[in-house]
């Protein structure tokens, strides 16, 4: 699977570029990748989103949920790119024929930057939120900006979603109450046929799988496809206490679609423990090599 792609890795893209490119990939392959757009943040940026196929049968993945966390949407671009070659039939290649049979029966939803505020603010400062009232609340926290995790309001996303774990706190009265938690809520609600959630973060190169509002045997399935994924990844597998290391851990998306859904949802944590932020771009080929598969075997063991 060599050859000129529109997503290259070596740089980290603006979330004007992701946005551009999101739509440029919808473009370059109709019929396969349609755009939509997934939300608006509270500063007026654009949310995109990807859908590979038109199954109702749907897988839907996410990223940057987390400003700080730079790596993972050209990632999930590169991959709703290599997979539409291959819905495309473009390698002419039998051993993709298995991929080929699940891109038919699945579609993928692709939201590669769930908090363009945020990454914003990660990659170039505060002073990239244009609403004076919001920049001037996200500076007075007194955070680095490179280490920035919340959205443009100053509010962590992924403690903001309505489950079980979910805690109120200061400047975070009511769950649900961010913009772009109701744009992943939406999504979810777009698809009641969805198959699974995959939420892709930094850092720690593990998968996490087990909910503790779930039933044993909701958690069971949900480990034996993380155990899959670890195979092909090599990333560690999560252990149960370590699903929520404090009560203010609470809130995550995994949590809402796994409660709400009842289908497996994972958290997969990319680059080492060791890295820091903000991440070296130098690490998207070999963090790709490691997850590019993911989704596609998400997918298959669901069959087995």
């Amino acid at each position: 699977m060599e050859g000129l792609r529109l997503i290259e890795f070596g740089k980290i893209y603006t979330s004007g570029e992701i946005l551009e490119h999101s739509k440029e990939l919808a473009k370059e392959h109709p019929g396969h990748l349609h755009y939509r757009r997934a939300g608006e943040s509270h500063d007026g940026r654009e949310i995109p989103g990807l859908l590979l196929g038109d199954s109702g049968k749907c897988l839907i993945v996410s990223s940057a949920i987390h400003g700080r966390e730079s790596l993972n949407p050209a990632l999930l671009l590169r991959m709703a790119e290599d997979y539409a070659l291959i819905r495309e039939n473009e390698y002419r290649d039998p051993g993709l024929d298995e991929w080929q049979e699940l891109l038919t029966d699945y579609s993928i939803y692709f939201l590669p930057l769930m908090n363009p505020d945020g990454y914003e603010i990660a990659l170039r400062g505060f002073s990239e939120i244009r609403n004076p009232l919001f920049g001037n609340i996200a500076a007075a926290k007194g955070i680095l900006h490179t280490e920035w995790k919340e959205n443009g309001r100053g509010v962590d996303i992924n403690r903001n979603f309505p489950c079980a774990s979910y805690q109120a706190r200061e400047g975070m009265k009511k769950s649900a109450s961010e913009q772009e938690t109701r744009a992943l809520i939406h999504a979810f609600g777009e698809f009641p046929e969805s198959v699974g959630y995959i939420d892709f973060h930094s850092r720690g190169r593990i998968i996490y799988y087990y909910r503790d509002a779930m039933p044993y045997r909701y958690n069971r399935r949900a480990k034996c496809i993380a155990k899959h994924l670890q195979k092909i990844s090599g990333y560690a597998l999560g252990k149960r206490k370590e699903e929520h290391a404090s009560r203010n851990d609470g809130g995550n998306s995994v949590n809402f679609y796994s409660e709400t859904y009842r289908k497996p949802a994972l958290t997969v944590e990319t680059v080492g423990d060791e890295e820091e932020f903000p991440l070296n771009p130098a690490l998207q080929a070999e963090t790709y090599q490691e997850t590019r598969w993911i989704p596609l075997e998400f997918l298959k063991n669901l069959l087995e």
